[in-house]
């Protein structure tokens, strides 16, 4: 189940060598046609719209399924079908939103040998609180607005990605994309939020994906563009172990949420209170804070320790615990000569990993040097799909699947 969806990238908006980023090798200076797997997009839109710290009951990790398997055409091309198009304009942010997440992240994750990807904001509190500064509260949009999403590679190089998405025009994606000057707009304006030590300083990108309508004579296509940084919030060379850290706990928190390890997840998430912002205080505040700490840690330790309730699979040759939900379609769903009625979701994070993490659930040191199975997720993300479904894989300590069932 792949379509073509065109890549476009302006290398004009890198700076000119020897001056760094430099434009990665694994880039097309010009055009590329990305063969993307449908259900490989829609398990990264599910993975990323899962907050790395959250409460209560969240459908996103589903949503993607539910909602968005009948939004492809069966054109080449990656195209909307003509049902989707005609949403009311609410659904119609929402679908591009996502979208315009999803697709440049796969894309990524291929191209710059992704090991992470970290909420922007959830990064920029966390990291605030281990190095005890009071960071200006992110704006949730407008310049003020944090990045995104960071995002760690394999060689340790640190990403910071702003997406946009939009099913209006060519031209209204580069109203979104914005512009630099003395009054930055759009993305340009909006990831100037976070930069990196020389030598931990990787790509700084804004993206954003026009999708097309089928049989309306405009074809998607996702373009990207280095943007000049400011340095609002920095971060320095001897603070990356706290870097680490909330990379590691946002990857961690995301995929013990989508396995049904909500508890265990809020407190890999935010280990000194109810939020990754909270910090010890005084009085009454700093007895209600302790209070907090001690009931997440109760809560995790439970939920760990009765994890026989949650299914245990195999993917890979490894053992997973986690939630396996059978969805079925609306409508049955046409890939390639079969005809699918229904189809299976798998999130698992594995066996040894909890074992590590029962030890530690609430730990407020730098998690990777309490949990040594954290050295998995350290391992290359994973996305692969043909026309049976998809899986993305984080080392051997994460796993999210779908098959397709008739």
């Amino acid at each position: 189940m792949e379509r073509t969806l065109r890549v476009t990238i302006d290398r004009n908006t890198w700076p000119k060598p020897p001056a760094l980023p430099a434009f990665p090798a694994a880039f097309n200076p010009t055009m590329d046609n990305w063969d993307v797997s449908v259900p490989a997009l829609l398990l990264t839109i599910g993975y990323l719209t899962t907050p790395s710290h959250a409460s209560g009951v969240s459908l996103s990790e589903f949503w993607a399924w539910v909602r968005y398997l009948h939004a492809v055409s069966g054109s080449p091309e990656l195209l909307l079908t003509r049902a989707f198009h005609e949403l009311d304009a609410h659904q119609k942010t929402i679908l591009s939103d996502d979208f315009g997440m999803g697709a440049p992240i796969a894309w990524l994750i291929e191209k710059l040998n992704l090991t992470h990807v970290a909420d922007g904001r959830y990064f920029i509190q966390r990291m605030a609180t281990q190095v005890g500064v009071q960071p200006t509260t992110p704006k949730k949009r407008g310049p003020g607005k944090s990045p995104d999403f960071v995002a760690r590679d394999a060689s340790g190089v640190w990403h910071v990605l702003e997406c946009k998405g939009t099913q209006t025009s060519g031209a209204y994606r580069a109203h979104q994309l914005g512009s630099g000057g003395r009054t930055p707009t759009g993305a340009v304006a909006q990831k100037r939020t976070i930069v990196f030590p020389h030598g931990y300083t990787g790509q700084r990108l804004a993206s954003g994906l026009f999708i097309g309508v089928e049989n309306g004579g405009v074809q998607s296509s996702l373009h990207l563009i280095d943007p000049e940084p400011e340095e609002p919030f920095e971060v320095r060379a001897d603070d990356m172990v706290f870097a680490d850290d909330a990379i590691a706990r946002a990857a961690t928190a995301r995929a013990l949420r989508l396995a049904g390890f909500p508890q265990a997840s809020s407190a890999v998430s935010a280990p000194t209170g109810v939020s990754p912002a909270s910090r010890p205080t005084v009085g009454r505040h700093e007895t209600d804070r302790l209070a907090t700490v001690e009931e997440k840690r109760d809560r995790a330790e439970y939920e760990l320790k009765h994890r026989g309730d949650r299914d245990r699979f195999i993917a890979e040759g490894e053992y997973y615990r986690g939630r396996k939900v059978e969805i079925s379609l609306p409508t049955p769903l046409n890939v390639g000569h079969r005809t699918v009625s229904s189809l299976i979701v798998r999130y698992g994070v594995g066996t040894s990993f909890l074992d590590q993490l029962r030890e530690f659930p609430l730990t407020d040191d730098p998690i990777q040097e309490r949990i040594t199975a954290l050295d998995e997720l350290q391992k290359r993300t994973t996305l692969a799909g043909d026309k049976t479904g998809a899986r993305l894989q984080i080392g051997t300590s994460f796993v999210a699947d779908i098959s397709f069932r008739n």
